[in-house]
């Protein structure tokens, strides 16, 4: 396995267990508390995880495009609004999509361009520039969560890479 691609599925893993924690941390709260309005992302807790699952869920689909089928097309229709509990029971086949095909690339297929059709343009991305895309996109709501977290008086979980690299060791 090449750097690159231990190092792209480091993210992944890392990924996967920051969705994990910070679904586990929102178990505690009440349905008013995920669906309420705190004016912050999607407005609260719940729509933005659907957001952050949706937009994984997507991602992958484009990761496992096919560059000679010509250009991928994001989606314009709306998330599934889907529950807590769905999003626990759906999440993880997203998760193991992720593992599989960062486990079983190739160092050329890591490099190779897709076509992208992004609403207004067309994009020519490699799979390691979609991927960094999807967590960075992934990372930045999951800190928005933690915020709105904070916000209802909550301690919210401890979701950082640090805290991934070294667990809790007591």
């Amino acid at each position: 396995m090449s750097l690159t691609q231990e190092l792209c599925l480091d993210d992944v893993r890392y990924c996967v267990w920051a969705d994990q924690h910070l679904l586990d941390g929102c178990s505690a709260l009440t349905m008013e508390e995920l669906d309420r309005d705190l004016g912050l992302s999607h407005t609260g807790i719940l729509v933005t995880l659907r957001h952050i699952y949706n937009a994984e869920r997507v991602w992958l689909e484009c990761l496992r495009a096919n560059p000679a089928q010509g250009p991928w097309t994001l989606p314009q229709l709306p998330a599934p609004k889907l529950s807590l509990d769905a999003l626990k029971q759906s999440w993880p086949r997203t998760w193991d999509g992720y593992r599989r095909i960062f486990e079983e690339i190739s160092e050329a297929a890591l490099s190779e361009r897709l076509t992208v059709q992004l609403p207004g343009e067309l994009a020519h991305l490699s799979r390691w520039k979609v991927l960094s895309h999807a967590l960075n996109h992934s990372n930045f709501h999951r800190g928005q969560v933690v915020g709105m977290i904070r916000t209802l008086g909550y301690v919210p979980p401890a979701i950082n890479r640090m805290d991934y690299f070294v667990p809790d060791q007591s």
